[in-house]
């Protein structure tokens, strides 16, 4: 393949195109107090309660170093944005550690320009969505409706553990309740750190356990459609804005620049799969036959994503020859530029019109 011009950057070529479905603390182990007696294999699952039927729940989850804390941090910043292509949104905290999260973290990404610490204590936390998509590529034209139909809602319920409790076999108490709560879930983010893949070339180990388990859950419980879980799934190719990832993207022609003068990859699924194999020997390709295995294709969605962004020029544009947004200051990582969130938000409104549709957006 001849390598594109850091100057040129493009689409990729159409044979290029998958022919399917369309940062760095190490993350620490943390005890959970007042969680059940470590369990001896096999596991047993106990149904818990189920959520209301007019009630969505989305829940997050990723692998060691995947930057969901970041992630979750950078939500609202990302809601703030009357601009962006999914409409406005308010985020409302459920309680006050929910709140507590929000504020500071927001502060430290945005004021402080460094990331939030490793996640090492269990938290739950939750988020009440509230958005209008009115005016957007996705609103409805309802006129004969007093109500508007642009209106959603929905909960984003996390339990915040380390990565390393969604490694494979694990059956302490924590594990077994972080596995329910994501099965509890209508839909769900899976956060996926290329970054580490290229270095450890282990995320399958975090994510082919956790599906096992989370599918003999809803088995017993007779809700898999058919071969595949009740869930739809977003899938995010964290921390885009990286060097080592956006250089790999740009020279497989993958990425073009956006009106606004940001990069965008066009079919972020056929990239995760060119990515796989350019990775060669990690994981990655394990990662994404997983995926596909698990969820229907028409509930299954791709995203290229960036909590802090890119590094950008007077105005918003992206500077290719300076993209990166990230800088090391007395050893440490820190944030150089404005904040702005990339796929963000877009992944969970994906969600949420999907599962009003009842398949894609």
């Amino acid at each position: 393949m001849t390598e594109n011009k850091p100057d040129e950057p493009r689409f990729p070529p159409s044979d290029m195109m998958s022919k399917t479905y369309e940062r760095d603390a190490v993350d620490e182990e943390a005890g959970y107090t007042g969680s059940e007696p470590v369990y001896a294999a096999p596991v047993e699952f106990t149904p818990g309660q189920q959520a209301g039927e007019a009630e969505t729940r989305i829940g997050v989850w990723g692998g060691p170093s995947s930057g969901k804390t970041t992630f979750l941090g950078a939500l609202r910043l990302a809601a703030l944005d009357p601009s962006g292509p999914y409409g406005r949104w308010q985020v409302v905290p459920s309680d006050d550690v929910s709140e507590k999260f929000l504020v500071e973290t927001a502060r430290e990404l945005a004021i402080d320009k460094v990331f939030p610490g490793a996640t090492q204590v269990v938290r739950s936390y939750a988020w009440r969505f509230r958005g209008d998509l009115s005016g957007t590529a996705f609103g409805r034209r309802r006129l004969w409706r007093k109500r508007p139909s642009n209106r959603l809602e929905f909960e984003l319920s996390v339990l915040d553990v380390p990565g390393g409790a969604y490694q494979d076999l694990r059956s302490d108490g924590l594990a077994v309740r972080s596995i329910d709560h994501l099965a509890r879930a209508q839909g769900l983010v899976y956060l996926f750190d290329p970054v580490r893949e290229a270095k450890d070339r282990d995320s399958f180990a975090f994510l082919n356990g956790a599906l096992t388990r989370i599918t003999r859950l809803c088995m017993q419980e007779n809700r898999l459609d058919g071969p595949y879980l009740p869930h739809h799934l977003a899938v995010c190719l964290t921390k885009f804005d990286d060097p080592e990832i956006f250089h790999r993207a740009r020279r497989g022609g993958w990425t073009d620049l956006g009106p606004n003068g940001v990069p965008v990859v066009s079919d972020p699924a056929g990239f995760f799969d060119w990515l796989a194999d350019d990775l060669h020997g990690s994981t990655m390709r394990l990662v994404g036959q997983t995926l596909r295995a698990h969820f229907h294709p028409s509930r299954l969605h791709f995203f290229t994503s960036s909590a802090i962004g890119f590094g950008t020029l007077p105005g918003g544009s992206v500077d290719l020859r300076r993209f990166g947004n990230v800088n090391f200051v007395d050893g440490e990582e820190r944030i150089v530029g404005p904040l702005s969130p990339y796929n963000v938000m877009e992944p969970l409104v994906a969600l949420l019109l999907g599962m009003r549709n009842g398949g894609r957006p």
